[in-house]
């Protein structure tokens, strides 16, 4: 999953970072749901941590055989928030301004 993310963030040109995936293996396939993006224009909900969570994913990301040399990190890679103990959320103050969950210029696959 850290592979997923990583490449996310690099497939996207730097602007997104897919995570907080959940899910399962079955006989013939995966399934993956809940995910959480991050957002350089913090622009996917209360969820959505922006820069700041995108880098603090990058504090504690060592790449592993699944990534590339070549994919592209962020140059701040300071941790901002702390994993919430028993939780895959972190904790936010309650005023922090958030776009709609899926803005205007969303692309559907």
């Amino acid at each position: 999953m850290q592979a997923l993310r990583h490449y996310s963030y690099h497939a996207s040109g730097g602007q997104l970072l897919l995570c907080d995936l959940q899910g399962g293996v079955y006989a013939t396939s995966g399934v993956l749901t809940d995910p959480v993006i991050l957002s350089q224009r913090q622009s996917y909900g209360v969820t959505d941590l922006g820069p700041r969570g995108i880098s603090s994913f990058f504090s504690n990301h060592r790449c592993n055989e699944f990534c590339k040399s070549g994919w592209r990190r962020p140059a701040d890679q300071q941790q901002y928030f702390r994993p919430q103990e028993g939780t895959s959320m972190m904790r936010r103050p309650n005023n922090v301004p958030t776009r709609h969950s899926r803005p205007m210029n969303t692309l559907f696959y």
